[in-house]
C-alpha cells in the first residue's frame, strides 16, 4: 500500500481519538457544573475513558489495511487466515487446506471421498499424498518460497492421473492444494492412438490372405485356371470383410452397449469356422506351420449368431496362435456339439493335464435346463502364458507379450474383441495353458432354439 494512503488513514484516526476525547470532556465538565456529577467522580470517569482510548489507538493504529493480494511484511506475524469453509464445500474438486507442518486444517467432501479424511483426523499431508514432487510444491509454499500458484501432473497409478494446484492463501501462511482428475481425458486420448494402431493390426489379417493368394495365382496356380474362381471368391471375401471390419472396429463401442441384444441370424457353425481357416491357410504356410482343422464328429446345430462377428473371433484366435507359434510346429483347431454350456466348455478349455486354467467369460445360460451347444478350440505349440497374466487377458489393449516370446508386434486388442462378441452371443471364453508346451483358446455358445 502506498505511503500517501497511509498517511490519511492516520490522519483520519487522529481526528477521530481527538473528538471522542473533547466530547467525553464536555460532557463531564456541563455534568460537574450543574452539580448532577462531583468533581471528584468526573475527573476520575474522564481519566479511564481517555486511558482505554489512547490504548485502543496505540494499539490499533500500527494494524495498516492491506490490499487482498498483498502479504505481510512479516509471515510469521501474520494471523492464520483460513479459506472460507462454504467455499471448500462448494469446490466441486478434491480441495485440502494445509498448514504449518504440513497439517490438514480443512477439507471438502469431495477430498474426504478420495482420500478417507475422516478416519484419519488431524493427519499430515504426508500421510496421505504419495506424489514427492506435490509434497515438494507444497513444502515451498507453506515457507513462500513458491514464486507463485504450482500446477503438476501426478501419474498416481497405472491407468490413473491427477493435475495438482498449489496456492498460498492470501494474507494467511496456510496452503490450497486442489486436485483435478485427468484420468476420463488421458484415457480417451490413449483410446484414440491405441485405435489407430489396433486398425492396423486387424487389417494385416485379411490384407495378408488377399496377397498370399495373388501370389499363389502368379506363382504355383500361375498355369492352374481351375483354381483361380475359388481363390478369388476367397479374396473377394476378405476384401469385405476387410471392409466390414473397419466398420467392427469404428463401432467396438456400439457392440460393447449392445451386448444385451441377441443376434437374429441363423447360421452354419461348422461353415464359419472352414472358411475362417481357409482363409488363414496361406499365412499360416508361409510362416512354416501347419493348420490342421479337425472335423467335427457330428452334424452341429444351427446357432443364432452374427456371420462377421464369428468370423472374426475364429479368425483372431486362430491369427493369434499362428503368430506366437514356432516355424515347424502345428496350430489345432477343433469345434463340436455338446449337450450342455458346461460340457462344451470343458471341450473347449478343459482338456490338458497339469494345466493353468482361467475362465475370462462365462457363458449365460437362457434356461435351468441344459441345451444344446457348440464349441470351438484353438491350440497351439508355442512358449505358453505365465499364470500371473491370465487373469487380465481379454482386457483392451493388454499384451502378454514378455511371456510368450516378447518380440512379437500387436496392441493386444484381437481378445479384447473376440470377448465382447461372445458377450454378444451369451458364450464363453476361457484360456487353458502349459509353459513350454502350449496355449489354448476356447469358446462356447447356445445353439439356436428350434
Amino acid at each position: 500500500m502506498s505511503e500517501d494512503t497511509s498517511r490519511r488513514s492516520m490522519t483520519r484516526r487522529t481526528r477521530d481519538f481527538t473528538v471522542l476525547i473533547g466530547t467525553t470532556g464536555t460532557v463531564l465538565l456541563l455534568l460537574a457544573a450543574t452539580g448532577a456529577l462531583g468533581l471528584i467522580e468526573a475527573l476520575s470517569a474522564f481519566g479511564v475513558i481517555a486511558s482505554v482510548a489512547v490504548a485502543y489507538f496505540a494499539g490499533s493504529a500500527a494494524r495498516v489495511p492491506r490490499a487482498f493480494n498483498e502479504p505481510a511484511a512479516d509471515p510469521q506475524a501474520a494471523g492464520p487466515v483460513h479459506a472460507s469453509p462454504a467455499l471448500l464445500m462448494a469446490l466441486p474438486l478434491p480441495a485440502l487446506e494445509i498448514g504449518p507442518g504440513q497439517k490438514i486444517a480443512a477439507y471438502n467432501r469431495a477430498a474426504d471421498d478420495l482420500f478417507q479424511l475422516t478416519s484419519l483426523p488431524f493427519a499430515r499431508a504426508s500421510a496421505v499424498i504419495r506424489s514427492p514432487v506435490l509434497l515438494a510444491a507444497i513444502d515451498q509454499a507453506l515457507d513462500r518460497s513458491l514464486p507463485g500458484p504450482f500446477s503438476a501432473e501426478l501419474e498416481t497409478g497405472p491407468d490413473e492421473t491427477w493435475r495438482a494446484h498449489v496456492s498460498r492463501i492470501p494474507a494467511g501462511r496456510n496452503v490450497l492444494v486442489l486436485l483435478e482428475d485427468l484420468t476420463p481425458v488421458k484415457r480417451a486420448a490413449r483410446a484414440r492412438a491405441d485405435f489407430l494402431a489396433n486398425a492396423s493390426h486387424e487389417l494385416r489379417t485379411p490384407l495378408t490372405a488377399i496377397s498370399g493368394f495373388i501370389e499363389t495365382m502368379r506363382g504355383p496356380a500361375k498355369d492352374d485356371t481351375a483354381a483361380w474362381p475359388r481363390f478369388l471368391d476367397i479374396m473377394a471375401g476378405e476384401s469385405d470383410r476387410m471392409s466390414r471390419l473397419i466398420a467392427d472396429l469404428l463401432s467396438l463401442s456400439r457392440i460393447e452397449s449392445s451386448e444385451h441384444v441377441l443376434p437374429r441370424g441363423r447360421e452354419d457353425f461348422s461353415e464359419i469356422v472352414s472358411a475362417a481357416v481357409a482363409a488363414l491357410q496361406p499365412i499360416a504356410a508361409e510362416q512354416g506351420i501347419r493348420l490342421h482343422l479337425a472335423d467335427a464328429a457330428a452334424p452341429l446345430p444351427e446357432i443364432t449368431a452374427h456371420r462377421d462377428e464369428l468370423i472374426q473371433v475364429v479368425e483372431n484366435l486362430v491369427s493369434n496362435a499362428v503368430k506366437y507359434s514356432r516355424p515347424g510346429s502345428e496350430v489345432s483347431v477343433s469345434f463340436g456339439a455338446s449337450p450342455s454350456l458346461a460340457e462344451a466348455r470343458v471341450r473347449a478349455s478343459q482338456t490338458w493335464e497339469l494345466s493353468g486354467r482361467m475362465t475370462l467369460l462365462q457363458a449365460l445360460a437362457r434356461s435351468q435346463l441344459p441345451e444344446p451347444a457348440v464349441w470351438l478350440r484353438v491350440e497351439d505349440q508355442g512358449p505358453g502364458i505365465e499364470r500371473e497374466h491370465l487373469p487380465r487377458l481379454g482386457e483392451r489393449f493388454y499384451r502378454a507379450d514378455q511371456s510368450r516370446g516378447g518380440k512379437i508386434t500387436g496392441t493386444g486388442l484381437g481378445l479384447a474383441i473376440v470377448k465382447h462378441i461372445m458377450a454378444h452371443h451369451r458364450g464363453g471364453l476361457a484360456v487353458e495353458t502349459r509353459m513350454g508346451q502350449g496355449t489354448a483358446f476356447g469358446v462356447w455358445m447356445p445353439a439356436a432354439r428350434e
